[in-house]
C-alpha cells in the first residue's frame, strides 16, 4: 500500500527496545547515537598542585594556632598589647573574670576558630579541584589572611616585636614557621590557580569539569 508522498514506513521506535533500553525517535536515535557530552576528566596540574598547596597550608596554619593556643602564656605578650588586654577587661565592668581568665578564653576561641577556618579551607581546595570559579574566587580571599599574618609575623621577628617568652626559642620558631609556611603556600597556590590552565578549568564553558 502507498500514499501520495511515497511508501509507507513504520513509524519510529519511541518505546523500549530488545534489549529493554529506550531507543529515541529521532535521526540521531534512528542511527543508534546521542549527542556527545562535554569530556570528564582529572584536573589539570596546576589545580592539583594549588589543591595540594592549600591542604599543606590549612594542616601548617591549624598545627601552629593549636600549639600557640596550648603554650602561650599572657606574659609573652608585648607590654602594649598586655595594656590594650587589661583595659578591654575592665571596660567589660565584670569583677568575676580576671585577665588571665578571659586569655584563656581567647585562646580556646581562637582555636575553635582555627578549626573552622581549616575545615573550610579544606572543603573550598576540594570545590576548586572540582573545577568550581567561585571556590577559586573563595581561596583568594583566605589567602589574604594568611599572607597578611606571615607578613606580620616576619615583621615581629625582625622588628623584635615577636618574643619567646615563657614557652621558650624551639616552641616559638616552630609556630612562627608554620605560619610562615602556611603563607607561603597560600601565596603559592593562588598563584598556580590563576595561571591559564586552570583559569579555563574553572570557568564555566571553558573546558572539562571533573564532578559536579
Amino acid at each position: 500500500m502507498t500514499r501520495g508522498s511515497g511508501p509507507w514506513r513504520p513509524p519510529a521506535q519511541t518505546g523500549p527496545g530488545p534489549d529493554g533500553s529506550a531507543g529515541p525517535a529521532g535521526p540521531e536515535g534512528a542511527a543508534g547515537g546521542e549527542p556527545p557530552a562535554d569530556p570528564v576528566g582529572p584536573p589539570p596540574e596546576e589545580i592539583h598542585t594549588a589543591w595540594v598547596l592549600w591542604l599543606a597550608a590549612a594542616a601548617f596554619g591549624l598545627i601552629g594556632m593549636l600549639i600557640n593556643s596550648a603554650t602561650a602564656s599572657f606574659g609573652d605578650l608585648p607590654a602594649a598589647t598586655r595594656d590594650a588586654f587589661r583595659d578591654a577587661v575592665a571596660n567589660t565592668g565584670s569583677a568575676d573574670i580576671s585577665v588571665e581568665g578571659m586569655f584563656s578564653i581567647a585562646l580556646a576561641a581562637g582555636a575553635v576558630l582555627a578549626l573552622i577556618v581549616a575545615a573550610v579551607t579544606v572543603w573550598l581546595a576540594f570545590r576548586l579541584r572540582a573545577g568550581r570559579g567561585w571556590a577559586r574566587t573563595m581561596l583568594d580571599i583566605v589567602a589574604i589572611f594568611l599572607i597578611v599574618d606571615a607578613v606580620s609575623v616576619v615583621i615581629g621577628v625582625f622588628g623584635g616585636v615577636a618574643t619567646a617568652g615563657e614557652r621558650g626559642d624551639v616552641v616559638s620558631f616552630v609556630v612562627i614557621a608554620l605560619q610562615i609556611l602556611a603563607g607561603l603556600c597560600a601565596a603559592t597556590a593562588v598563584w598556580r590557580q590563576h595561571k591559564p590552565e586552570a583559569m579555563q578549568y574553572t570557568t564555566p564553558g571553558g573546558g572539562a569539569r571533573a564532578g559536579k
